[in-house]
């Protein structure tokens, strides 16, 4: 288990081996960031879509219990609660689940590229689990980063394919941040934050199967730090019901 770590370095250094987390680890660094101004005290109730190494970096590092959701079964784990429910079901409003406590936090890191349901009717059912003053985090990549602008230009889908294997999903979509302003704005949040970033380390892109040198995917990286900020592969928005919405 990865444990107090929170700069990416130290959450690199702890995962040595598994190049899956260090590809992600500035990503995990990043959100913790954002999380901690919204924590204030041990009574923060803390909700992270799709359990991860994430869940116990946020877990260790806030002080707080970490709750789940996702397709696991339901029950404790080391950090609070695992609830079960695929939010595909978020389809109909009568599948939400209504029996879920309500968060100062939720995180969805990572996880509407991976749904096919339209996000409008997600975040609809996200919005029935915050407290009125609480806050939806969401992180995804951007559909509109430079790479996704240049691989159509040289005869190369900038996607990947629908996956066999429905428990392990790739992405359906992919949204840029005007796209996932309106959705939100039209669910009743507020936008926050919206911001571009480049958190992920394309140094550990072997665990997606590439097998371009690593050399040049560091290259990339530092690279990509450079890039105004709407061609920047990740973004990151924090959300807050509006009070007309509560």
């Amino acid at each position: 288990m990865l444990t107090k770590k929170t700069s990416t370095r130290e959450i690199q250094r702890a995962a040595a081996g598994n190049s899956y987390t260090c590809f992600h680890a500035p990503r995990y660094a990043t959100v913790i960031e954002l999380v901690r101004p919204f924590v204030r005290g041990a009574s923060t109730r803390i909700l992270d879509i799709g359990r991860s190494d994430l869940t116990s970096l946020l877990h260790e590092n806030l002080n707080v219990p970490v709750d789940t959701l996702g397709f696991d079964a339901e029950g404790p784990t080391a950090t609070g609660f695992h609830y079960q429910f695929d939010l595909n079901q978020s389809q109909s409003a009568d599948r939400w689940r209504r029996n879920l406590p309500r968060y100062d936090v939720v995180v969805m890191a990572e996880v509407i590229e991976h749904l096919y349901t339209a996000p409008s009717l997600v975040l609809a059912f996200l919005k029935t689990l915050l407290q009125p003053s609480g806050v939806l985090i969401i992180q995804t990549p951007n559909a509109l980063s430079l790479t996704r602008r240049i691989k159509p230009l040289l005869g190369i889908h900038p996607y990947e394919k629908i996956r066999e294997d429905n428990t392990n999903p790739g992405h359906f979509r992919e949204y840029t941040g005007p796209e996932l302003r309106t959705y939100a704005e039209k669910c009743g949040y507020d936008v926050v934050h919206l911001g571009y970033y480049n958190y992920f380390d394309l140094r550990f892109s072997d665990h997606t199967g590439a097998k371009t040198p690593r050399w040049v995917e560091a290259l990339k990286y530092r690279s990509f730090a450079l890039l105004p900020g709407r061609l920047k592969p990740g973004m990151t928005l924090i959300l807050r019901p509006t009070a007309e919405a509560l």
